[in-house]
């Protein structure tokens, strides 16, 4: 998956090697070089203890992520302040 796919608030689905035994659901909550912070939404019952000791929070690489089901959006880029530049 190529970051430009993924925008923040997207639902996507991963399989990790590490961490959990089965794949996931999670939300996009930051994006960073290669990877992306997820919150875990849905999860297989043997994971239950690995997602608790997680805090629901994972990050994980792109090319871990299988399927991207969308639902997010890209935030506006912050406008500097006319009044406070021209100070």
């Amino acid at each position: 998956m190529k970051m430009e796919e993924i925008r923040l608030g997207d639902s996507v689905a991963c399989k990790v090697k590490e961490d959990m035994d089965a794949p996931f659901t999670g939300t996009v909550e930051k994006k960073y070089e290669n990877s992306v912070l997820l919150d875990i939404t849905d999860y297989d019952q043997r994971d239950k203890q690995n997602v608790t000791e997680l805090n629901f929070k994972i990050v994980v690489n792109l090319k871990a992520i299988t399927t991207n089901f969308g639902g997010g959006v890209e935030p506006e880029p912050e406008e500097a302040d006319d009044e406070e530049a021209a100070e």
